[in-house]
C-alpha cells in the first residue's frame, strides 16, 4: 500500500562512499540484523548467496504456494477436485525440478504434493473462512509499504492470509516442519517479530482489527503428514512495545550504516544448524575472499545492481 503517485523509493541505495545501505526494511532483513549485524551485512547488503540448493527452503516455499493456490481456488468457488488439481499443477510447474534434488523424502516433491492433497481432504470444510478486504477482494497477499517512525525509515511486507473465525480476524502463517507438533513447538512462535509486524500493519495500515494470529503447521515425514493449529491473541500493548523496539533497532542500524561497521554477534553462530558465514568469520578479513570465492556467489539486490557506481570495487574480502 502507499501513494502510487509518488516516485518509487528504492529499498537499497549506494551511499557517497560506494557502500550499500537499506532504506526500506522488512521482517526478514530486520531479523537478520538483530541476529547478527555482520550476517546482515554479508547476506542482505552484499548479497552473498550459497551456491548449494536448500531443500528445506524450497520445500517450505512449495507447500506454502500450493496451499495458497488452494485458498484462491476455493474462494473463487471451484470444486475441491478442481482446486487440488490447480494447486498440484502449480507445485509441479514451479518447484518440481528443484524438489527432485532433495536428499530426503520428507522434504521432496512427493512430500510436498502429499501435504497439499491431504490438507484439502481434511480441511476443505474448514471453519477458517477467508476474510475479505473492504473492496471485496480476498484477504490474500496483502502488500504494504509505509513510513515507520520519524527518522526516514520505511517498512514493507506481504501478509499472506487473513481469516475470520466467529467474526474475529486472524493472520494465518503456514509453517512446515519435521518436528512433532507439540506444545513445545508452538511455544516457539510467541512472541515473534514477523507476526507482530504484520499485526501492526493490519491494525495501523490496512485498518483491519485483527485479534492475533494462527500458526497453521504441517509436519512432514517420509510417508506421512500431520496438521495442527495454534491460535494466539495479541494485545495492543504488545504491539505498541514491538513498535517501540523496532524504532530503537532501526536507529541502531543507522549508526552502523553511518560508520560502515557491522559487528559480529558470536552468540548467533550456532543458530539453525550453524551460520553459513561461520567459516568466513573464522578467517582474517584479508582472507575472506577465498572463502566467498569457493562456495558463494554475489547477487546484489536489483536496486543496487541498477545503480551500481561505475568504479565500485566489489567487496570480495578487503572491507569487512
Amino acid at each position: 500500500m502507499g501513494d502510487d503517485t509518488l516516485p518509487r523509493i528504492r529499498k537499497f541505495i549506494w551511499d557517497d562512499n560506494g557502500q550499500p545501505i537499506q532504506k526500506i526494511w522488512d521482517t526478514s532483513s530486520l531479523s537478520s540484523f538483530l541476529a547478527c549485524p555482520r550476517y546482515y551485512k554479508f547476506s542482505v547488503l552484499e548479497g552473498w548467496k550459497s551456491t548449494s540448493y536448500s531443500a528445506a527452503t524450497g520445500f517450505g516455499s512449495a507447500v506454502h504456494a500450493g496451499l495458497e493456490e488452494l485458498d484462491k481456488a476455493r474462494h473463487e468457488g471451484m470444486t475441491k477436485d478442481a482446486s487440488v488439481k490447480k494447486a498440484v499443477s502449480l507445485v509441479l510447474k514451479d518447484y518440481g525440478e528443484d524438489l527432485k534434488l532433495a536428499d530426503e523424502s520428507a522434504r521432496g516433491l512427493e512430500a510436498a504434493l502429499r501435504a497439499v492433497v491431504w490438507k484439502a481432504e481434511e480441511f476443505w470444510d474448514d471453519n477458517l473462512k477467508l476474510a475479505s478486504m473492504p473492496d471485496g477482494s480476498p484477504a490474500l497477499e496483502q502488500r504494504f509499504e509505509v513510513p515507520i517512525g520519524d527518522k526516514g525509515h520505511r517498512f514493507s511486507g506481504r501478509i499472506d492470509k487473513i481469516v475470520s473465525v466467529d467474526d474475529r480476524l486472524y493472520l494465518v502463517d503456514t509453517k512446515t516442519t519435521k518436528s512433532a507438533l507439540s506444545e513445545y513447538y508452538f511455544n516457539g512462535y510467541m512472541p515473534a517479530n514477523q507476526v507482530f509486524a504484520y499485526i501492526w500493519a493490519c491494525r495501523e495500515v490496512l485498518k483491519l482489527p485483527v485479534d492475533g494470529f494462527i500458526i497453521d503447521a504441517v509436519q512432514t515425514g517420509a510417508n506421512f503428514c500431520r496438521f495442527a493449529r495454534q491460535v494466539y491473541n495479541v494485545s495492543k500493548e504488545l504491539i505498541d512495545e514491538w513498535y517501540a523496539d523496532t524504532l530503537h533497532h532501526l536507529e541502531i542500524s543507522d549508526v552502523y550504516a553511518n560508520s560502515q561497521y557491522y559487528p559480529a554477534n558470536f552468540t548467533s553462530c550456532g543458530n539453525y544448524g550453524g551460520c553459513r558465514y561461520r567459516e568466513a568469520c573464522a578467517h582474517a578479513k584479508s582472507q575472506r575472499h577465498i572463502f566467498f570465492g569457493n562456495d558463494f556467489k554475489q547477487e546484489y539486490h536489483p536496486d543496487l545492481e541498477e545503480t551500481k557506481p561505475m568504479k565500485l570495487e566489489v567487496i570480495q574480502g578487503g572491507k569487512q
